[in-house]
């Protein structure tokens, strides 16, 4: 049977108890107070941190989760996980959750939370799943708020984009080059400028492309370049991948890292287009200088051949048509045409211009345009001209120009001598054959040579300005012959084959009147009777003019300008002999010209009938006389049977 403990045992074990009881209760107290600092911990935490239930269910939210998503405790009882992840994340986020409560662990993921108030979160997490007795009893999820960090993020990348975009789609030529030279980056414009593709830039050096003559000025700049952070103009040629000269300029700046060179930075323009058109700018300003040079010179030339010219034709009339000295004379006076014709090509580079336009048979200016520049040369010249020619209206002296600058150019394809056929036809053009010229009548004018010939890209800009194949040509003359065939309401076009020569073929509108036949034995026969008045400020012109008039019959008095011209003809106005008409000259230097002074004239006397003439064939006014108040017109130089034809077109009817 046993024995009752004794007090004091009963004691001893008491006592004992309270021991552990004590024990125990400040080990739970502690416990207490570690899992309070750990809540504590949690929810003062920075990072959005929730505990969710296998099915989704929230069962814990710390207070950033709460400030930041603004969800209630209410709220959470009434939502799970998945409403509160944005619809592009769902997907996602189901795989994910499913694969944490199978126990597999996954690295930081990105996803969207929605807040209460719509606005979406962007946030980067790690979620662990807790397990009791091997089964998944929740999933915690630790989470930083980095939508500013995205959203700058996003800005940088936009801004990088809006970099890249404007950098590449620039118009300028931008490269970013190594300090050895080798080219880091380069633009589209850049590439297609110089034909390299991508991948080929990778392998080339800036110096591969800098041409020749320019490489030891380029290798200083270069140098320079890389001395100093500061901008520095760059003017240079480059060498496209096809062997093309590319003029550019611009500014280049190295920058550094570290006070060592890291890249430069350059920013170019292709100014070949520019540079040419300075170049022609500054051929044009020398072609005006020397258009009014060449303009001055003519026009004394032409009074000169004035003087020349008449005096020959009124010597003529003094000899027996047998005489040799008749001969000489008529080789003199055709010189003197050819050096008239001379004054038409200075002509050419002064200003106006319109041609001075007369019906014609062109045939024998056909065959003194092509025989007179081959003479003494290599060059045969053949001419096919059909008998029955239609006449056109053309300026003489032009025409020829035209016809000359052809042949030359086809005696200079052919150094070793040849061959050179010039032909003319009458042609009938339907509306289909040229775009350029109306259907009609027309006459063909072709000079073919068989020469070098022209190749088929050169061939399209044979009529450009300044464009030449040959290394000392102007580019003007065939230029020059565009233009004058233009002007006369026709076309001037080229076929040629390398090695196979070239032919030229210029059609001309025909026109409906019978050319005038020339006058023989009464071209220089007096007109009879009347007074004309000079007008010209060359005294070597008046002599031969009032010699002319006086050979026709008229008498003749002289002014020296514009005003006295006025003077005379007012006072013979109020006399029984006023002047029947007014030989003008257009220029009068440092006085009244023709333009003014026939203004007031016809002021005087609106029936007043004038001759213009001037050294400067081309001007506008010679060509449209009537326009300006002139009845008829004798472009200098002219000789006594052109002086009748002026007159006597205009007083005919008193003459009658």
């Amino acid at each position: 049977m046993a024995t009752e403990p004794t007090y004091e045992e009963l004691h001893l074990k008491l006592i004992q108890l309270e021991k552990e009881v004590t024990t125990h209760q400040e080990a739970m107290a502690g416990m207490e107070e570690k899992v309070t600092r750990y809540s504590s911990l949690v929810d003062e935490a920075h990072d959005l941190i929730h505990s969710v239930s296998p099915d989704g269910t929230f069962l814990y939210v710390n207070r950033a989760w709460r400030q930041t998503l603004g969800y209630s405790d209410e709220d959470l009882k009434e939502i799970s996980l998945m409403d509160i992840v944005d619809q592009s994340c769902r997907n996602k986020c189901r795989t994910i959750f499913i694969s944490l409560l199978k126990g597999e662990e996954l690295d930081r993921n990105e996803t969207i939370f929605v807040a209460k108030d719509g606005r979406r979160i962007m946030v980067e997490g790690r979620c662990s799943t807790k397990q009791k007795d091997g089964k998944t009893i929740a999933m915690v999820g630790f989470f930083r708020d980095i939508t500013d960090r995205s959203k700058n993020e996003q800005a940088l990348r936009e801004s990088e984009k809006r970099y890249r975009d404007l950098f590449e789609n620039a118009h300028d030529l931008i490269q970013i080059v190594q300090p050895d030279g080798t080219l880091l980056y380069v633009n589209r414009a850049w590439r297609h400028t110089f034909g390299y593709s991508k991948e080929e830039t990778r392998q080339l050096s800036i110096f591969d492309l800098i041409s020749p003559e320019c490489q030891k000025h380029c290798q200083q700049t270069f140098k320079r370049v890389l001395a100093a952070e500061k901008v520095n103009y760059i003017d240079t040629t480059f060498v496209a991948k096809d062997g093309r000269n590319i003029l550019i300029e611009g500014n280049a700046i190295c920058k550094f890292q570290d006070g060592a060179p890291l890249y430069t930075q350059c920013i170019f323009r292709d100014v070949t287009d520019k540079k040419k058109m300075e170049e022609e700018l500054l051929k044009a300003q020398k072609l005006e200088s020397v258009g009014v040079f060449a303009g001055g010179i003519a026009h004394d030339f032409n009074n000169l051949l004035t003087a020349i010219l008449g005096n020959i034709s009124v010597a003529k009339l003094y000899l027996n048509p047998k005489d040799k000295v008749l001969n000489r004379l008529n080789d003199t006076e055709k010189a003197t045409l050819r050096a008239r014709g001379l004054t038409q090509q200075l002509l050419t580079f002064a200003k106006g211009g319109a041609p001075i336009k007369k019906k014609t048979s062109i045939t024998e200016l056909i065959r003194d345009s092509s025989s007179f520049p081959l003479r003494g040369s290599n060059v045969k010249c053949e001419f096919r001209l059909a008998d029955d020619l239609r006449p056109i209206e053309v300026d003489e002296g032009q025409l020829s120009q035209v016809i000359q600058n052809l042949v030359i150019n086809g005696a200079e394809a052919m150094p070793t001598g040849g061959i050179t056929s010039v032909s003319a036809n009458n042609i009938t053009l339907s509306k289909q054959e040229f775009s350029a010229l109306p259907a009609g009548e027309y006459v063909q004018i072709t000079v073919a040579d068989q020469g070098i010939g022209i190749s088929e890209e050169d061939l399209s800009k044979i009529f450009d300005p300044y464009f030449s194949s040959k290394e000392t040509g102007s580019g003007l003359g065939l230029a020059i012959c565009y233009s004058i065939i233009k002007k006369h309401d026709g076309l001037i076009t080229v076929s040629s084959k390398v090695s196979g020569g070239t032919t030229f073929s210029i059609y001309l509108p025909a026109t409906t009147h019978k050319t005038p036949e020339k006058e023989q034995a009464n071209d220089t026969e007096p007109m009879g009777g009347g007074k004309i008045l000079v007008m010209d400020d060359d005294e070597m012109v008046q002599r031969i003019a009032c010699e002319m008039l006086s050979h026709l019959g008229c008498a003749s008095e002289i002014a020296r300008d514009g005003r006295e011209a006025i003077d005379l003809y007012r006072q013979a106005l109020m006399t029984d002999e006023p002047f029947e008409a007014v030989l003008m000259d257009l220029t009068i230097r440092g006085g009244m010209g023709g333009k003014e002074t026939i203004k007031r004239l016809s002021a005087i006397d609106p029936t007043v009938k004038a001759v213009v003439s001037s050294g400067y064939a081309n001007d506008p006014i010679m060509a449209d006389f009537r326009k300006y108040g002139f009845c008829g017109v004798a472009p200098k130089p002219y000789n006594l049977q052109e002086l009748r034809a002026a007159l006597s077109g205009i007083l005919v009817h008193e003459l009658a």
